[in-house]
């Protein structure tokens, strides 16, 4: 289905269709050390969300993890760590608000200015929270609607964030190209099926449209390198529907073809890292979520490695004279508040499972420890003995999802050649 991107647009893409690259003219072949910083899923909220009410309570008992009463906080923190670090490039793979609120998407292009006027290079596409959402805000702890956004005014809100910068736009999404100018070009797709929808999707013209900014590419002697909101490889099987873009095989069949090998994305929350047959989809956790992570990816000598960080609450708060001392000791605040919020909801889905009260607080504890740790890419040993037993025994999806992630590799490192 194609999305309503206004005239002016199409004809603003047009135009950048003949700005991408030099074709074979472009004696790149290999990029000098590039260094792109990754963030996802930051559900940013702003000073039009009261953490009291309704809206505390909603959060807090929905086990989801999200820090949204310290969030803007957080990214100040996070702010902070990239203008002392100084990546080339800060990739955004979507759900930059909470719920679309126009409000919010304002308030973070604002927060974020800092990073453009250092010079980092700011990158972003949308997410299925981010455009023709149900808008909400709490300015006093209770729903309020507000104005959301549309596909039109996210490309021009967020036209330095990539959009007024694009070497190729694509006329049936909010999808385009940026040629970073040194050997390496960034493939940003919108992969909403519908906006205001949780599914994911390319779609078939844009996939086409796709097909030949690669081929471009591949005639400059470029490296692409792909990102997307939605996962491009199964992380989980328990979420794979509308997690997983259900055009996946045909994307996956030409990334393939053009020599992709890394594709970055979101939307699932935890750190994870899938691979597939020489493609690597790498969904960088929520940074609503602790320990709020982000990932650099260094592209030079032929490969890409690819490395996922924690961003340094304590250091910022104490530097900043925060008087705050949850921010002052967040390493640990922050897991006990996410460990607590997977403990209630372990103990509301296992209720009465078991008799033996022992074994049901080392089932809740288990939840808990293996939810916080899925989460962070460093997953918890898979369950042993009884409790392991009394695991297999429940049913249920809650029981399923614990399975799922306990006793498997940890996603924190992963590396690949460019080609």
């Amino acid at each position: 289905m194609k999305k309503n991107i206004s005239l002016f647009l199409m004809f603003s893409v047009m135009l950048c269709l003949c700005a991408c690259g030099n074709g074979a003219e472009n004696e790149i072949t290999e990029p000098s050390p590039l260094r792109i910083a990754v963030i996802s899923d930051i559900h940013y909220t702003g000073a039009a969300y009261a953490y009291t009410g309704s809206f505390r309570r909603a959060n807090d008992m929905n086990g989801t993890g999200k820090q949204l009463e310290l969030l803007s906080s957080l990214l100040d923190a996070f702010i902070a760590q990239m203008l002392r670090d100084k990546p080339d490039l800060l990739l955004i793979t979507g759900d930059n608000t909470l719920n679309g609120a126009r409000v919010s998407h304002e308030e973070l292009i604002e927060k974020l200015a800092p990073l453009r006027e250092a010079g980092i290079v700011l990158l972003t596409l949308p997410g299925n929270h981010d455009v023709d959402a149900s808008a909400l805000i709490f300015p006093d702890g209770e729903a309020e609607t507000a104005p959301t956004i549309s596909a039109e005014e996210f490309a021009a809100l967020y036209s330095d964030f990539g959009y007024g910068a694009a070497c190729a736009r694509d006329e049936n999404s909010l999808s385009y190209v940026y040629d970073t100018g040194r050997g390496v070009r960034v493939f940003l797709l919108d992969t909403c099926f519908r906006y205001g929808t949780v599914y994911g999707r390319v779609g078939e013209d844009t996939l086409s449209w796709l097909d030949g900014q690669l081929r471009a590419c591949r005639e400059a002697g470029d490296i692409p390198i792909a990102a997307g909101h939605h996962n491009a490889l199964v992380h989980n099987p328990l979420f794979a529907f509308e997690y997983t873009v259900d055009d996946s095989m045909q994307l996956r069949a030409l990334l393939a073809e053009y020599g992709v090998t890394l594709y970055l994305s979101g939307h699932l929350h935890p750190q994870s890292i899938a691979q597939e047959e020489g493609l690597f989809d790498i969904a960088t956790e929520s940074f609503a979520v602790w320990p709020h992570r982000y990932g650099i990816v260094e592209i030079g000598d032929g490969n890409w490695r690819y490395t996922a960080m924690e961003t340094d609450v304590q250091t910022w708060a104490a530097q900043t004279g925060a008087g705050d001392e949850r921010l002052l000791s967040y390493r640990e605040w922050g897991r006990e508040w996410f460990y607590s919020a997977a403990r209630a909801q372990a103990e509301g889905s296992f209720s009465g499972k078991t008799e033996d009260e022992a074994m049901f607080s080392a089932l809740c504890d288990h939840f808990a420890a293996a939810n916080v740790g899925y989460f962070a890419g460093t997953p918890a040993p898979a369950a042993d003995g009884e409790l392991s037993t009394l695991i297999s025994s429940l049913g249920g999806r809650t029981a399923l999802y614990l399975q799922t992630i306990t006793g498997i590799p940890d996603s924190l490192y992963a590396e690949g050649m460019t080609g």
